[in-house]
């Protein structure tokens, strides 16, 4: 094994830093650049490896690679799905208590990633909850697509209240959108529709706490990425650290977002159109009302691949397992 010279973290630079970086690429904790410059992307995925690999609470991660964290990323380490496909298939599985994405291609980390799902309560435990604890927010928001990412004709500005809720349970990717779009849950970047509203997007904003409204957030640099490497289709799984996910009930995999704002009007503005091919989605209950936020800027069009029916992975008899023994990762 080689050592660093001593801890590392935001703001250092030289080749211990690009050792790391390279050492973590290997792994699928994706860095950004390999460039010797310990920046924020290099961060998320040092949060990643503690969180993942070390066993941290999500609370506590430091992004601060210290010799000892370093000796241990040399170790022969090997990330394992949850819901194995016997190489069969792609998947992603999702760990809120944790505030971890793995995509999997057949069974192989293509990307381990920091994330950051729906805003909680401030008396919330280390469990990402139920829509109990989830944080109720009321706001004014624009929105130029409708609850399963199909875009409106005109934009709308809407006075909602919802809860931040990033429902669990098992979900198909089901419609994709290069560049930023406006949705019920509030601006996204090449956001990938997965339940309802809900789509995993590139973000500027990626806390090491919870802080969206539902959506699972990834960084700008990951969010382009995720459009080459998770395809329509694909089964994303959710758990919340209680439930397994093929268990969970329809009512549990509902967003929360369906009540107004009793304060405010509604109001609707011009704008451009894009174009997008739709697909139903093929998963969960549709609410009634969208919730969300801000700007309206230009997008690309997607298209997608129509599917008819609902997709699950086999339930699990056992409770979930973590994704970090010593050696065999």
């Amino acid at each position: 094994k080689v050592p660093i010279s001593g801890p590392l973290s935001v703001g250092s630079f030289g080749e211990d830093v690009e050792r790391v970086q390279r050492r973590l690429a290997e792994l699928a904790f994706e860095p950004g650049p390999i460039d010797g410059q310990f920046g924020s992307l290099t961060q998320q995925a040092v949060w990643a490896f503690e969180k993942l690999i070390m066993g941290v609470p999500r609370a506590e991660a430091t992004g601060v690679v210290t010799p000892e964290m370093w000796d241990r990323m040399q170790d022969p380490i090997k990330v394992k799905p949850r819901r194995p496909t016997g190489g069969l298939a792609d998947h992603t599985e999702i760990y809120l208590p944790e505030q971890v994405m793995i995509v999997f291609h057949a069974d192989e980390p293509a990307l381990v990633a920091h994330v950051s799902t729906g805003e909680l309560e401030d008396n919330s435990g280390p469990f990402t909850p139920w829509q109990a604890n989830a944080k109720e927010y009321c706001e004014t928001i624009t929105i130029d697509t409708d609850i399963n990412g199909v875009p409106l004709p005109e934009p709308e500005e809407k006075p909602i209240c919802g809860r931040s809720y990033t429902p669990p349970g098992v979900f198909q990717a089901y419609r994709k959108i290069e560049g930023q779009r406006l949705g019920p849950l509030g601006g996204m970047m090449h956001p990938i529709y997965i339940n309802q509203g809900i789509a995993i997007h590139g973000a500027d904003n990626v806390p090491l706490q919870p802080a969206s409204h539902g959506c699972i957030r990834v960084s700008q640099h990951l969010g382009a990425m995720m459009q080459s490497i998770l395809e329509l289709g694909d089964n994303v799984l959710i758990w919340d650290g209680i439930t397994e996910p093929e268990n969970q009930s329809a009512e549990a995999m509902k967003m929360r977002w369906d009540y107004p704002d009793p304060n405010a009007t509604t109001t609707t503005t011009t704008s451009t159109t894009t174009t997008t091919t739709t697909v139903a989605p093929t998963t969960t209950v549709a609410p009634t009302t969208p919730a969300t936020t801000t700007t309206r800027p230009a997008t690309t069009t997607t298209t997608v691949k129509p599917a008819a029916t609902t997709t699950t992975l086999a339930p699990a008899s056992t409770t979930t397992t973590t994704v970090v023994p010593v050696d065999d990762l």
